[in-house]
């Protein structure tokens, strides 16, 4: 389940200057769980429908579960047991590591369950889907996740291209119509080479879904389509490879929805790909 903190990270740019009283004091108090709406919001000096409002946007079905949450959250930090962190130590041994490693996954894959954008992520199924062409552009790490989108879906049929070479991807975006569909891949989304290339295809008149985690990034803002994930990487993992297998699973959300609306030539079409695979094996 996703914590209060976790909760808060992903929402806290939405939240407006009473919220964030009402953080503050919840987050100042020692026992905020005993404090009853009337006095969390005196406290504040916000009315109560404030406090309502912060536990709504937070995910919360009422009052009562965000005291429940936070009561079981303190339970947890004081306990003498030792700590969660998700931090990864030297002296933690590989089952520790591997622990630690799929709590991370978990939390991340709950933090973008929580923001995903039912109305963008079904733009983006109708828009693949009547693509002409379907190109997934990504550099350095986001590279690879853009060779595993196109291998996926080239089993659809059509015209499925992975590209990572810069000048590559600059040459495809000026060969772009209004029929083509671009997913460009930056987890900081501020990839100077990628900004240059999703702007040519645009102006091109090409589709462009942008997967990112920084809503307020340069590409968040040029996206056509905006498909976000969220991940809290450690000091010891420089590389995001939770980040990584994040946008993984949500490019597999995408072409499983593809090949849902699809019919039957999307699923003969599969088929046909996965009897040719089948034919190169022992």
């Amino acid at each position: 389940m996703t914590s209060f903190q976790e909760r808060l990270i992903l929402k806290k740019e939405a939240l407006t200057a009473s919220e964030l009283k009402i953080v503050e004091q919840l987050e100042k108090n020692e026992k905020p769980f005993l404090l009853s709406m009337n006095e969390l919001s005196s406290l504040s000096n916000v009315s109560e429908p404030s406090v309502v409002r912060l536990y709504r946007k937070l995910g919360y079905t009422s009052y009562q579960e965000l005291k429940v949450a936070l009561a079981q959250e303190l339970a947890g930090t004081n306990s003498s047991q030792p700590s969660n962190s998700i931090e990864i130590h030297k002296d933690d041994l590989a089952d520790v590591v591997f622990e630690k490693i799929a709590d991370q996954l978990s939390t991340a894959m709950s933090m973008t369950k929580e923001q995903l954008n039912v109305e963008q992520i079904e733009e983006a199924v109708h828009k693949i889907s009547k693509a002409d062409r379907l190109f997934f552009f990504g550099q350095g790490l986001s590279g690879t996740i853009a060779e595993d989108g196109a291998h996926k879906f080239m089993r659809i049929g059509g015209t499925t291209l992975a590209v990572k070479d810069p000048h590559y991807q600059a040459i495809y975006a000026n060969h772009m119509n209004k029929e083509d569909v671009v997913i460009a891949i930056s987890h900081s989304g501020e990839t100077v080479n990628i900004i240059e290339v999703v702007d040519m295809c645009q102006k091109s008149g090409a589709t462009v879904i942008i997967i990112t985690s920084n809503p307020k990034s340069t590409l968040a803002e040029m996206a056509d389509i905006l498909l976000l994930t969220q991940a809290q990487e450690t000091e010891k993992r420089s590389d995001a490879m939770v980040s990584r297998i994040v946008q993984l699973a949500l490019i597999d959300m995408l072409y499983t929805r593809v090949f849902s609306v699809g019919g039957k030539d999307v699923e003969e079409a599969v088929n046909i790909s996965r009897l040719a695979v089948t034919k190169m094996k022992r």
